[in-house]
C-alpha cells in the first residue's frame, strides 16, 4: 500500500497546536484517511519537545564541547564592515535574539571577524546574518572527518518503500564550543564585540564536526533505518507499520540527545522523496526536477567559464548519461590550455545531446545487494564503456549505473583484445563497491575474452589484468554485438537515448558484419599471445 503525506506547513505557534489544515491529507490511501492523518498528528503531539518553536529554539547536543584548533596563536582581528541604518537595525535585532537564546555572549576577545547580511531567498531581502570567517578559516587546522559518499547513502534506500525527511533546526547551533575556544569565534559589529558559544555557520571545520557528531549518535543507537547528510536525516522503512516504529525510535533519540527539528521542513511518510539532489521512489532514482529544469534552460556557453559551469552542472548526473565521456569529448577540447574558444557544430551537437539525455528524465534502479549483478562492457578505438544492471522480480535487467571514458593516448595503441579487457578492468574498478565479495556476470561481445580466466601463459598487460580480475568472483558470457547494444553504444556511438528503454539502434547488419571481423581478428591475436 502506498501512503503519501504532504509536507507539513509552517506552524506559527507551538507544535502541539497542529490542526487538521497543517497536515495535508494523503494523496493516495487505501485505508481510512482520517486515521492516517491522525497517525501524523499523534506522533507530532507525542514528541512535542522535539520540534523547535522558532529559529532560536535549538537544542544543545549532549556531547563534549568541541575544540576549534588553529595553526597559529596570532589572533585574527578585523574592523567591522560599514552598513546602512536599515542593515544595522536588522543586525542589532538578530544579535539581541542570539544573546537571549544563549547562542552568543558579549566578548573582549583579541579575535574579531566582521559581520554582514546576505540575501535570503525565501524572504527576498538581506536578512541572513553571516560572519566573514575567511581570515580565521585560513588558520583552521584541517579536520579529516570523511564526508558521506552520496552513492553509499543512496544504496541504503534500495529496499525502502516509505520515507520521512527530518530537518534539524539551525543544525550547527546544536554543537557546544569549548570555553577555551569561544574567543576565536568572536565577531564585530558597529555596536559591539560578541563571540559564539555554539558552532556557527561559516567556519571551515563546521561541516566535519557536525556530521561526525550526528553520525556517532546514530551509530551509538545502532540505527540501520536512517542516515544523515549533515542536518538532513532520512528515515526509511519497508512498510507503514515499520515506519511509524522507526519514527518513534528516532524521536526518542532526539529527546535523549537534545536534538530539535524544524517541523515546517520535515516530510513524513512519503513513497517518493527528494534527497541529495535526487528523487527516490520504489527502488529507483532519478535527477531532481528542479535541477533538470535549470539545465534545460541553459543557453550555449560563449566562453570557457560558462562551459565549465555547464559541465559542472551536468557532471553531477554523469552516472545517468550513457556515452558521457564520448559526448563531452568535443567540449573538453575547448578547456585545453592555449586553445581558442570556437563553438563548432560538433560542440553544439554535444551540448544538445547532453541536455536532451538529462531532460528526458532518466531513471536508474538503486543497487540491491541481494540480487546478482550483470556488467555489460565494450570498447572502441576511442573509449571504453560499461553498464551495471540487476534483474527485477520478472528477471528483466534494469540499469544501476553507466560508465564511460575516453582512451588515453597510449591506450589507443592497444590491440582490440587488450581494449576489450581494459573495458572489463575499468568497469570493475568503477563498480568495485557493488561487485567485490559477490558473484556476478560479465557480458562482452568479444568472444576471445570468454576464456580469459582459464588461459595460461598470458604475458604483459593481459597477465597483469588477469591477476587483478582474480580477486573477483565472476563469470564471463559472450554476447553478440547486436544484443550488447547498450554498452556498445557507450564506447562507439554518441547517440542520446532514454536510460531505461530501447535506443535508436544502429543498423543490425552493419554491427553483425563488424562483429564477425573483430572476432576473427581477435582470435588470431589471442593465439599469437598464447
Amino acid at each position: 500500500m502506498s501512503l503519501h503525506i504532504s509536507e507539513c506547513k509552517q506552524i506559527n505557534s507551538h507544535c502541539s497546536q497542529t490542526t487538521e489544515d497543517q497536515v495535508n491529507p494523503p494523496q493516495s490511501v487505501t485505508e481510512n484517511k482520517c486515521e492516517l492523518r491522525k497517525e501524523v498528528k499523534d506522533i507530532i503531539k507525542n514528541f512535542d519537545s522535539v520540534f523547535s518553536k522558532d529559529k532560536y529554539d535549538v537544542g544543545a547536543l549532549r556531547v563534549e564541547p568541541q575544540r576549534i584548533v588553529l595553526n597559529s596563536d596570532l589572533p585574527v582581528s578585523l574592523r567591522p564592515y560599514r552598513t546602512s541604518p536599515v542593515e544595522e537595525q536588522e543586525i542589532k535585532s538578530q544579535v539581541e535574539k542570539l544573546l537571549q537564546a544563549g547562542l552568543i555572549k558579549e566578548s573582549n576577545s583579541p579575535y574579531s571577524s566582521p559581520v554582514t547580511l546576505a540575501f535570503k531567498r525565501d524572504e527576498g531581502k538581506k536578512t541572513r546574518l553571516c560572519i566573514d570567517f575567511r581570515k580565521l578559516n585560513a588558520l583552521c587546522k584541517l579536520d579529516s572527518e570523511p564526508l558521506p559518499l552520496m552513492d553509499s547513502l543512496l544504496d541504503k534506500l534500495s529496499k525502502a518503500k516509505i520515507f520521512s525527511s527530518l530537518d534539524l533546526a539551525s543544525g550547527y547551533w546544536h554543537v557546544p564550543i569549548h570555553p577555551k575556544d569561544t574567543e576565536k569565534l568572536a565577531f564585530c559589529t558597529n555596536f559591539g564585540l560578541y563571540e559564539w558559544c555554539r558552532l556557527p555557520f561559516g567556519i571551515k571545520v563546521a561541516p566535519a564536526i557536525f556530521n561526525r557528531l550526528i553520525r556517532r549518535i546514530l551509530t551509538k543507537y545502532k540505527i540501520d533505518f536512517a542516515c544523515n547528510y549533515f542536518d538532513d536525516i532520512i528515515v526509511y522503512s519497508s512498510s507503514e507499520l515499520e515506519h511509524w516504529k522507526h519514527l518513534k525510535t528516532i524521536f526518542e533519540i532526539c529527546e535523549k540527545e537534545n536534538i530539535k527539528l524544524k517541523l515546517s521542513k520535515c516530510v513524513f511518510a512519503q513513497t517518493k522523496i527528494s534527497f541529495l539532489g535526487y528523487e527516490i521512489e520504489q527502488g529507483k532514482v532519478s535527477p531532481n526536477n528542479a535541477d533538470i529544469e535549470t539545465i534545460k534552460k541553459l543557453q550555449p556557453p560563449t566562453n570557457v567559464k560558462e562551459l565549465q559551469r555547464f559541465l559542472g552542472s551536468v557532471n553531477v548526473y554523469n552516472k545517468f548519461i550513457p556515452q558521457y565521456a564520448k559526448l563531452r569529448y568535443p567540449l573538453n577540447q575547448l578547456l585545453k590550455k592555449d586553445v581558442k574558444f570556437n563553438w563548432t557544430n560538433e560542440c553544439q551537437d554535444a551540448f544538445d545531446k547532453l541536455k536532451e539525455t538529462l531532460t528526458t528524465k532518466p531513471v536508474l534502479n538503486l543497487f540491491n545487494p541481494d540480487v546478482t549483478c550483470h556488467v555489460f562492457v565494450d570498447a572502441s578505438q576511442k573509449s571504453v564503456g560499461a553498464v551495471l544492471k540487476q534483474p527485477d522480480a520478472s528477471d528483466i535487467l534494469h540499469p544501476i549505473a553507466y560508465h564511460s571514458r575516453t582512451l588515453r593516448d597510449y591506450e589507443k595503441n592497444y590491440a582490440i583484445t587488450e581494449l576489450e579487457c581494459l573495458a572489463i578492468v575499468d568497469a570493475l574498478d568503477k563498480f568495485y563497491y557493488y561487485l567485490h565479495g559477490q558473484k556476478f556476470v560479465i557480458h562482452t561481445d568479444h568472444a576471445a575474452l570468454v576464456w580469459l580466466k582459464n588461459v595460461k601463459n598470458l604475458r604483459g598487460r593481459l597477465f597483469r589484468w588477469s591477476l587483478k580480475l582474480s580477486m573477483f568472483d565472476y563469470e564471463i558470457k559472450y554476447q553478440k554485438g547486436c544484443t550488447n547494444i547498450e554498452a556498445d553504444m557507450l564506447s562507439r556511438h554518441p547517440v542520446s537515448h532514454h536510460l531505461q528503454h530501447a535506443v535508436h539502434l544502429l543498423d543490425i547488419n552493419e554491427i553483425k558484419t563488424q562483429q564477425k571481423m573483430i572476432i576473427s581478428v581477435d582470435l588470431s591475436i589471442m593465439k599469437l599471445k598464447m
